[in-house]
């Protein structure tokens, strides 16, 4: 995500949002082709200069997961004083220079949407193209802040995060944002309808068949013939789950199978049905089923 001219400019000892790395006791970055999230976490109740130089990476937003933490923001003569709860967002445009003191104990999500990506999920979605995102001081977004918590969640686990998990949250966070702090119109873009029975055989059966980090939505929706925005809609309209719901219910509905029908170890079924180790389908298994793998076979077998 950062550029040779960005990384030239930047100390060495600082990331490409600016922040000492030193000072940090949690520092996840998620890229995907589209868009990157990150976890920003620092415990400490001291001081940081954050100084970064206008540049055309699009837009950052931060949502805060905890309370406590606050910041002075320069622009030019005038200075911001900010003081964050949870679910406390902000946004910057990143092709305006910025300047701010942190002052610690702030744990943050922070999605960085380039201006692409928000130009294709408008049209995508029948919306007019954004100029810009703005977002009013001590602005609070309990949407944002569960779709952060989730996210930071699923990477706090062991293992590489499910890529479609990944892009279903950048593709919501997205359109959230658009249509509460752009120039979208708040409206629901019109659903089309279901797929049809060939559209929807041949998605599950690349959701299926493809590796776990070789797919994305955008590959299922060119196979049938669709727009990602009107695939993931006409979907969830036709199973009832989004694909990745479907999927990890696919998922655990084969590791059953083995789990009942053979002897092989959990570790090997997690890889055989496309988890991503043993731990992620013990997580999933108990989501979906109310009981771990190990439970399952244990009256599976008597």
């Amino acid at each position: 995500m950062q550029s040779a001219d960005t990384a030239n400019r930047l100390p060495a000892c600082r990331d490409d949002l600016g922040c000492a790395f030193s000072k940090l006791r949690k520092n996840v970055e998620i890229a995907h082709t589209e868009f990157t999230f990150y976890r920003k976490c620092m415990d400490e109740e001291q001081l940081d200069r954050v100084e970064m130089p206008g540049c055309e990476r699009g837009f950052l937003i931060g949502v805060s997961l905890n309370g406590g933490h606050r910041r002075r923001i320069f622009r030019g003569p005038h200075v911001e004083d900010r003081y964050f709860e949870t679910h406390s967002i902000y946004v910057r445009d990143f092709s305006e220079s910025y300047r701010a003191d942190l002052y610690g104990r702030f744990d943050f999500i922070l999605a960085e949407m380039p201006r692409a990506f928000l130009d294709r999920l408008a049209d995508e979605h029948d919306l007019p193209r954004i100029a810009g995102l703005t977002g009013e001081s001590n602005r609070r977004d309990p949407v944002l802040g569960h779709l952060a918590a989730a996210l930071a969640a699923n990477a706090e686990g062991p293992g590489k995060l499910d890529a479609l998990f990944v892009e279903q949250m950048g593709l919501t966070i997205g359109i959230h944002l658009a249509r509460q702090y752009g120039n979208a119109p708040h409206r629901e873009a019109g659903i089309k309808g279901a797929l049809t029975a060939a559209q929807e055989a041949r998605a599950k059966e690349m959701l299926l068949s493809r590796p776990r980090e070789g797919l994305t939505l955008a590959d299922v929706a060119r196979e049938c013939n669709v727009s990602r925005a009107h695939f993931i809609r006409a979907f969830a309209r036709t199973t009832g789950r989004t694909p990745h719901q479907w999927l990890l219910e696919q998922r655990v509905h084969r590791a059953r199978e083995l789990i009942e029908r053979s002897a092989l170890a959990l570790s090997n079924i997690a890889v055989m049905c496309g988890f991503a180790d043993q731990s992620h389908m013990n997580r999933v298994f108990q989501k979906t089923l109310g009981t771990t793998p190990g439970a399952w076979r244990r009256p599976a077998r008597r």
